[in-house]
C-alpha cells in the first residue's frame, strides 16, 4: 500500500469484496455446454492422426472437432494490430487448430463439447493423437550460435550517429550480455468465453480486454456479418495483455456454439493461463564511456524468441523494445538491431509493458556498470546522461517523441523519498514509457505506410430515472477507470458522481473503441467523455436546465452526444504518428541478500512517477502498485520455464513464483506532474510505467549487494536463489 494512499473511491468496490460481481464463469445460460481442448504432447511434430472416436463414446459428449473439419468453417486467423508487414514482420497463414503440423507442446489440436467440464475433459483425454516428430528450438541461445533464417520472423533496428566509429576508437568499453528470462501475466482471472448461437446470432461473452477487436475478428474467421456478433464483457480479474484479441480458442467455443446449436462455455485452467508467456530477450551489448560517465555510443545486438508464430499481438512487442533504445537518456551513437525468433513454445501473449521494460533495464544495468568502472555515483551518472527538460520534445532514433516530463527532478524527488533504511543492497532507475497509441515508429518514406492511433469515442445521456449514462469504448480490466470516467462526466455537468451510470465492453451499447490497451482509459478515452457531457451542458445550459433528474427526461426526452477524441501531437512530414505521450518515473529499491541460501528480501520500493494530470490520485498509484509488483517479480523470482522436451515446467502458482503480498513491503510514491501538451486533459498513461523501472532498480539493488560481497555483475534475471548464489564468490576455506 502506497504511503500516500487515502480512502479508496472504486465504484462498487464492495460488489468486489463480497463476492457479488459479476464474471464471465457466473454466466450459466440454459442447455449450457463446455469446451475442453486437446492439446499437443510434442515440440514440434507432424500429425500423423487424430483419432476422435474413444472421445465421441463418452458419455455427455455432443461434439469433437479437429483440424481438418474445424477447417471447413473457418477461414484462416487474421493479425491483430495491423498486418505484419507494416512493421517488417513476415506474415503466416494460420489455423484455429492445426491439420498437418504442432509447433509447440499445449498447441491446440482438437475440441470437445460436453454437457459437463468432466466429461468434456475426459473426452479430450481420450482423443488419440499419432505424431511423428520435427527438429525443434526450444533456446534461442542456439540461434546465437547458428542462425537459421528460417525461423527470422522479423528483423528491426534503431540506428542514429556512427556507433562502430566511435566504439573502435572509444577509451573506455564495456561489452557484456543481458538476458531476461520468458515470464506471463497470471491475472486472479483466467481467460474465458460464453458463446451462444441462438440461429441468426452469436452473443459472446467474454473476460476480454477489447471487445469490438474480438468481434471484427469472429466475423471474419466464422464469415458473419458484424452485426450479427454481440460481444459483452463482464467484470474482468485482471488482464495485462493476456486478453487481447487472437487466441485460437476464441473462433472455437464459437464454432462449437454454432455447430451444436446450444451455449457453450470454456475457462482456462491455470495451468493453460502458464502455457503462454512473454518478454524473454537475449542482448549482446557494447557501451563506449567518457571516464566522467558520459555515454558515447551503444551498439546492442538482440535476439528475441517470441515462440511459435501466432496473429495475437505479443510478438509484435519486439519491436518496441527495439524502438525504445535508448529510453530516458541522450545517446549520440546508437545502433540497436533485432532478430525476432519463432521457436518451439508456446506464442507470446502481450505483456504489461508491452516490449518497453527490456531496454529500461539494458539501461539501466548500463547505468551501474558504468558507475562502477568509473568510481562515480550510480545517481551521478544518471545526472550526466539523461535528457533535460529543455530537450525536450525529443526525438528518439526510432522516431518515438518524447513530449514532455523532467527527468532529473523526478530523480532529485525518488531520491529524497527514499527514506534510506539500512540494508545490503540499493538500487535506482529511471525509465520513460511510451503509451496512448500504435507502436510503428521511424522515417517516413517509399514504401512505408503512415500510421495514425486510433481515436476513442464516448455518448453521454439522459436516462429515464434521472441518471447520467456514459457509454464509453474503452473497457475496465479491473483497475477502475470507471470511477474516473464518472468522475470527469460528473465535473462538467455539475452534478455527483453517484449520478453517472458507466456502460463498458458491450458491442450493442458503446460506441467503438480500442477497449483496453497501451495506457489510453483516462487519457483518451477520458477526454472523449469530457467532450461529450460538454455538449451535453451546453444543451441543457440552452434549455434553460440546472437540475438533473426524472423530470428532466420526461420534459425534454433522450439528449445524448456522441463525441470522439484523438490525442494529435504537432504534425510532422518525416515520421510516422507512433506514441502520443510518454509517462516517467524514477526508483529506488534496497535490498537485504541471505548469502547462505541465496534469497532476496524486498526492503523497500520507493516510487515517484509523471504520469501527467493526476485524475484520480488512489486508482493511479494502485496501477503503479501493480506494475511494481509485477517488475519486482520478473527481477527476483518470475520465469516460464520448459523442460528438455518442450513441456511447461509451471502448471500452478506452486511453480511459477509470482511476489506474494508477505513478499512485497509497502510502496512509498510520490507524484510529479508535468501535463501532456497533446491531450485535452493534460494526462499521460499510468497502467504500464513502473514494471521496467522496478525490474531495474531491484536488480541494481541485488547487483549493489552482490558486488560489496566480492560477487559477479548481474547480466540476467530472474535473479532466484540459484542465480544470486552462482552470482557469489565461492567461501574461503
Amino acid at each position: 500500500m502506497s504511503a500516500t494512499s487515502a480512502r479508496w473511491p472504486k465504484r462498487d468496490a464492495f460488489a468486489f469484496a463480497g463476492g457479488s460481481a459479476l464474471f464471465v464463469d457466473d454466466i450459466r445460460p440454459d442447455g449450457l455446454l463446455h469446451m475442453a481442448v486437446v492439446r499437443s504432447t510434442r515440440a514440434h511434430a507432424r500429425l500423423r492422426r487424430v483419432d476422435t472416436a474413444p472421445a465421441k463414446a463418452v458419455p455427455g459428449v455432443v461434439r469433437v472437432l479437429e483440424g481438418r473439419e474445424a477447417s471447413l468453417h473457418l477461414r484462416p486467423l487474421p493479425y491483430q494490430f495491423g498486418d505484419p508487414e507494416l512493421i517488417g514482420g513476415r506474415r503466416a497463414v494460420l489455423e484455429a487448430l492445426p491439420v498437418e503440423e504442432v509447433r509447440y507442446v499445449g498447441e491446440p489440436v482438437a475440441v470437445v463439447a460436453a454437457e459437463s467440464r468432466r466429461a468434456a475433459s475426459a473426452a479430450a483425454a481420450a482423443v488419440v493423437v499419432e505424431y511423428e516428430d520435427l527438429p525443434v528450438l526450444l533456446d534461442a541461445r542456439a540461434f546465437l550460435a547458428d542462425p537459421d533464417p528460417s525461423r527470422v520472423i522479423a528483423e528491426n533496428e534503431t540506428v542514429a550517429g556512427d556507433a562502430g566509429r566511435v566504439l573502435s576508437a572509444a577509451e573506455h568499453v564495456i561489452r557484456t550480455e543481458f538476458a531476461l528470462g520468458r515470464s506471463s501475466t497470471a491475472p486472479i482471472e483466467p481467460r474465458g468465453y460464453v458463446a451462444d448461437w441462438d440461429g441468426a446470432r452469436l452473443t459472446v461473452h467474454a473476460a476480454h480486454q477489447q471487445p469490438f477487436q474480438l468481434r471484427a475478428e469472429l466475423a471474419e474467421v466464422l464469415d458473419l456479418p458484424v452485426d450479427a456478433i454481440r460481444v459483452v464483457v463482464p467484470n474482468v480479474g485482471g488482464a495485462f495483455g493476456l486478453k487481447m484479441t487472437g487466441p485460437v480458442e476464441e473462433p472455437l467455443v464459437c464454432l462449437l456454439s454454432i455447430l451444436c446449436g446450444r451455449p457453450v462455455k470454456w475457462i482456462e485452467t491455470r495451468a493453460e493461463c502458464f502455457l503462454g508467456g512473454g518478454r524473454e530477450q537475449l542482448h549482446e551489448v557494447e557501451v563506449a564511456h567518457t571516464a566522467d560517465g558520459r555515454i558515447l555510443a551503444l551498439r546492442d545486438r538482440i535476439v528475441i524468441p517470441v515462440g511459435a508464430e501466432a496473429v495475437q499481438p505479443g510478438w509484435r512487442q519486439a519491436f518496441v523494445s527495439v524502438a525504445a533504445f535508448p529510453t530516458a537518456y541522450r545517446v549520440p551513437h546508437l545502433d540497436v538491431r533485432s532478430r525476432v525468433v519463432a521457436t518451439n513454445v508456446a506464442p507470446w501473449h502481450s505483456c504489461r509493458g508491452f516490449g518497453k521494460e527490456a531496454p529500461v533495464f539494458v539501461m539501466e544495468r548500463i547505468m551501474d556498470m558504468v558507475a562502477r568502472r568509473t568510481g562515480l555515483a550510480p545517481a551521478e551518472v544518471r545526472r550526466r546522461n539523461l535528457l533535460r527538460p529543455e530537450d525536450l520534445p525529443h526525438r528518439m532514433a526510432s522516431g518515438y517523441r518524447v513530449d514532455s516530463g523532467d527527468l532529473p527532478a523526478v530523480l532529485e524527488q525518488v531520491l529524497a523519498l527514499d527514506e534510506g533504511a539500512e540494508a545490503d543492497g540499493v538500487g535506482i532507475a529511471v525509465e520513460v514509457t511510451p503509451e496512448g497509441g500504435g507502436h510503428a515508429a521511424g522515417r517516413l518514406g517509399p514504401g512505408v505506410t503512415p500510421t495514425v492511433a486510433a481515436p476513442e469515442a464516448a455518448a453521454v445521456l439522459l436516462r429515464p430515472d434521472g441518471q447520467v449514462e456514459v457509454r464509453t469504448g474503452v473497457t475496465n480490466p479491473g483497475g477502475g477507470n470507471d470511477t474516473a470516467l464518472a468522475g470527469l462526466a460528473a465535473e462538467e455537468l455539475g452534478i455527483t458522481a453517484a449520478q453517472v451510470h458507466v456502460v463498458q465492453g458491450d458491442t450493442d451499447l458503446c460506441p467503438p473503441g480500442t477497449g483496453n490497451a497501451s495506457s489510453r482509459g483516462v487519457a483518451v478515452g477520458g477526454a472523449a467523455v469530457v467532450l461529450a457531457a460538454r455538449d451535453l451542458a451546453t444543451t441543457l445550459d440552452s434549455l434553460g436546465v440546472d437540475t438533473i433528474d426524472a423530470e428532466t427526461f420526461r420534459r425534454y426526452g433522450r439528449l445524448e452526444h456522441l463525441r470522439e477524441y484523438r490525442p494529435e501531437p504537432p504534425a510532422d512530414p518525416d515520421y510516422r504518428y507512433s506514441y502520443p505521450y510518454f509517462s516517467s518515473g524514477a526508483y529506488v529499491a534496497r535490498v537485504d541478500l541471505d548469502r547462505a541460501t541465496g534469497r532476496v528480501r524486498l526492503r523497500s520500493l520507493t516510487a515517484v512517477h509523471d504520469c501527467g494530470r493526476v485524475i484520480e490520485p488512489v486508482l493511479v498509484e494502485g496501477q503503479l502498485q501493480g506494475a511494481m509488483a509485477m517488475g519486482v517479480g520478473l527481477a527476483l523470482s518470475e520465469e516460464s520455464r520448459v523442460d528438455e522436451h518442450g513441456a511447461p515446467r509451471a502448471s500452478s502458482f506452486k511453480e511459477y513464483l509470482a511476489p506474494r503480498a508477505n513478499d512485497l513491503p509497502d510502496f512509498v510514491i510520490g507524484h510529479y506532474e508535468t501535463p501532456a501538451p497533446h491531450t485535452l486533459l493534460g494526462a499521460k498513461g499510468a497502467g504500464e510505467a513502473g514494471v521496467g523501472g522496478a525490474l531495474a532498480a531491484v536488480a541494481n539493488a541485488v547487483d549493489d549487494a552482490l558486488s560489496r560481497r566480492g560477487g559477479r555483475e548481474v547480466t540476467s534475471t530472474p535473479l532466484d536463489p540459484p542465480a544470486v548464489l552462482a552470482l557469489l564468490p565461492e567461501e574461503q576455506p
